[in-house]
């Protein structure tokens, strides 16, 4: 089994999606698309993003296909917190619009008025995200999810305070409408 997804945050960088998937991804296997509908917000008081939705914005991304049942496990295992699955129609560079999957906020998270943007991201927050991510991804087939979501607070807390991760400050929710 294998499934197409449309990766908009973290999941775009390769260096996240390897050290989730355990193996190398070659730079081909990750297609330029872009999602209609929605915009790219950061997560309300952490440094990665959601999609709002929102008819006149459109989110670039990539489209990747995993290779077993096994990553898909574990891209799940890692979006396990704030996301769940939701259908999508991205349209690659030629023009051709596919089916495929996105993590999608869950219920009740919100999101900053900040737009999300990958390089920003990288610059500010990436080494502390993948120790994190690290940490996190060594639990799996250890730890459930939920087992490893008590674990992924303390150590996030824990690289904050010795300025590993750097903390982004809150910001007020994204207006509705």
């Amino acid at each position: 089994m294998s499934t197409r997804y449309f990766f908009f945050g973290t999941l775009m960088d390769r260096d996240v999606l390897e050290l989730v998937l355990d193996r190398p991804v070659a730079p081909a296997a990750l297609a330029p698309a872009r999602l209609p509908g929605y915009r790219r917000v950061r997560i309300l008081r952490d440094s990665f993003p959601i999609l709002v939705e929102d008819p006149s914005r459109a989110v670039e991304g990539y489209v990747f296909t995993t290779a077993s049942a096994e990553e898909d496990a574990r891209i799940l295992y890692f979006e396990d917190y704030d996301y769940d699955l939701a259908p999508c129609r991205p349209t690659l560079l030629d023009g051709q619009v596919v089916e495929a999957t996105f993590c999608g906020a869950e219920d009740g998270v919100l999101g900053s008025d900040e737009l999300w943007e990958l390089e920003r991201w990288a610059i500010r927050h990436k080494p502390g995200f993948l120790e994190l991510s690290r940490i996190y991804m060594n639990f799996y087939g250890r730890l459930t999810a939920i087992e490893a979501d008590a674990l992924w607070t303390r150590e996030r807390e824990r690289l904050q305070a010795e300025g590993i991760l750097v903390v982004t400050p809150e910001l007020a929710p994204a207006a509705e409408g």
